[in-house]
């Protein structure tokens, strides 16, 4: 898991937590104002990347200034589903 992600040129600062999160419905979360992104530390490694990916995502579209995109979390989702599973390479045994 990297420390630290640029998003749209702003450093967004990587921290894994503990027993913040519904593990159920709620994987990261992304502070704007804090440049900042949670990740629920007890995910898998796959479902960190996962879930830094849909962050990242969030924020990309924020920077953008497509809020409505941003707020739609079924449309970020499926994107970060897409884009991890694309660019995701893994050597095989």
């Amino acid at each position: 898991m990297v420390d630290q992600v640029k998003i749209c040129g702003i450093p967004y600062k990587v921290i894994l937590k503990e027993d913040e999160f519904d593990t159920d419905a709620h994987f990261g979360q992304i502070d704007y104002v804090k440049s900042e992104i949670k990740i629920n530390a007890a995910l898998s490694n796959e479902m960190k990347e996962e879930a830094l990916t849909h962050e990242i995502l969030h924020g990309i579209f924020i920077h953008l200034g497509f809020n409505d995109e941003s707020q739609n979390e079924r449309f970020v989702q499926s994107l970060a589903n897409a884009i991890n599973q694309t660019f995701t390479l893994r050597k095989e045994v």
